[in-house]
């Protein structure tokens, strides 16, 4: 089986659910607020948890990515720079994928 295949069946198991509900409170806030956290994120992790990359990847100045990076923390009450919170946010957020564009 390939990584792509297999990624996408892990996407769909029940076993993620509880990884979901990490992220749901940036999706949340996404939706009343217009603002595009979750995509912050996923592009963050793209680029292998590097701000500076993250943030030339969004258009965005390097402070604005730091300014939401310290937003997704206080949201999920989660410190990024732990590799098992990194592990567990970049599940939630497979387990969140419906066919949504690839963050690379």
């Amino acid at each position: 089986m390939d990584l792509q295949s297999l990624l996408e069946e892990l996407s769909h198991s029940q076993d993620l659910k509880p990884f979901a509900g990490l992220v749901r409170p940036l999706i949340e806030y996404d939706q009343q607020r217009q603002s595009d956290l979750v995509r912050t994120l996923r592009v963050y992790f793209a680029c292998g948890s590097n701000a500076s990359s993250a943030a030339d990847r969004l258009f965005l100045h390097r402070n604005s990515m730091i300014y939401r990076l310290e937003r997704i923390r206080e949201l999920t009450g989660l410190e990024l720079r732990d590799h098992r919170v990194a592990l567990a946010l970049q599940l939630g957020l497979l387990a969140t994928e419906k066919g949504e564009p690839d963050a690379n």
